[in-house]
């Protein structure tokens, strides 16, 4: 069966003051139907760039596209006209943005915001858009969504905000779910709802989710397929299982290694990647984790990059010398 998405050789960066930065630098990964994929890494990996490219959301006119394809089904998204992509959105794909407080207008009630979801797609009368949008805040499991349908999100938490951004994304039932770490701000408790209430629409609607998040714990317990991203590039990239149980580059071990144990010692210092990421203006030339990765000997310096191989049945990696060992 054909993914739901497909990119290819994608890359996409930034005009600024100071010349054109790459953010995202040749990447290649599927989203598969009905199942959900992962996208990890440290922030400043380029992770939200690439999921606002999918949705051709990046800021204009200094955010650009510069190389490959976004197909979604079959259907270039890269090369898609604006009124095309409006089309798309909401109907094709829905987004979950990292922070429902900006992503929902505050001087809109949030009936409103959701009612415009089917008034500009579905054409339908003002009472129609109503009754619909309070079935989609009962869907997202919004209390009272009658009473919810004419408040603000100022009188929200964040946990009903993150809920009506939820509802808003999954309006018209899309086929691929864009979720940018939709738990970000909110306690644990909140999170575990968030994500449970993902995964549940996720299996009874058989949509494709893509989830971005740095928390590879959120990770091993959504997804099915995993796509580890450092720097702008693609490190490596396998199914679930066999990535947590034998990752082979050297930054998914040291994110594996970094998330806490039920058998560690009480009081001992987690271990952590030393350093960050590299500055988008000061991006080495060959493998871009070297410098970091204290755990093999050698030159940390490379002039070429890694070539990005497929080491087992649908486990890719970027082959560097000191870094895939």
């Amino acid at each position: 069966m054909s993914p739901i998405l497909s990119i290819r050789d994608f890359s996409a960066g930034f005009h600024t003051d100071e010349g054109f930065v790459t953010a995202v630098d040749h990447i290649s990964f599927d989203v598969p139907r009905g199942s959900i994929t992962g996208l990890v890494g440290e922030s400043g990996c380029g992770k939200s760039v690439t999921a606002m490219s999918i949705m051709r959301l990046l800021p204009q006119p200094s955010g650009v596209i510069t190389t490959g394809s976004i197909l979604l089904e079959d259907e270039d998204l890269a090369k898609a006209s604006e009124a095309r992509l409006c089309s798309l959105r909401a109907r094709r794909m829905g987004m979950i943005f990292q922070e429902p407080m900006t992503a929902l207008n505050p001087v809109h009630s949030i009936g409103r915001q959701l009612s415009e979801v089917f008034l500009l797609h579905e054409k339908c009368s003002p009472a129609e858009a109503r009754n619909r949008s309070i079935e989609v805040l009962r869907r997202v499991r919004i209390p009272s969504p009658e009473i919810r349908f004419n408040e603000y999100p100022h009188q929200l938490s964040g946990g009903m905000r993150q809920r009506v951004v939820i509802a808003m994304a999954l309006a018209l039932k899309p086929a691929l779910l864009i979720a940018d770490e939709p738990t970000t701000a909110l306690d644990v408790t909140v999170q575990a709802q968030i994500l449970d209430l993902i995964r549940d629409i996720q299996e009874e609607s058989g949509m494709a989710v893509l989830l971005i998040t740095h928390d590879l714990g959120v990770i091993a317990e959504m997804c099915r397929e995993v796509v580890v991203m450092y720097a702008g590039r693609i490190v490596e990239r396998a199914p679930a299982i066999p990535l947590f149980a034998s990752p082979r580059h050297a930054y998914t071990k040291g994110l594996l290694a970094s998330i806490p144990r039920l058998d560690s010692i009480p009081g001992s210092r987690l271990p952590v990647i030393e350093g960050a990421v590299p500055s988008l203006r000061d991006m080495p030339a060959g493998c871009r984790f070297c410098i970091r990765n204290t755990s093999a000997p050698g030159d940390p310096l490379t002039s070429t990059r890694p070539d990005y191989l497929e080491i087992s049945p649908d486990h890719w990696l970027e082959a560097c010398p000191r870094c895939s060992g």
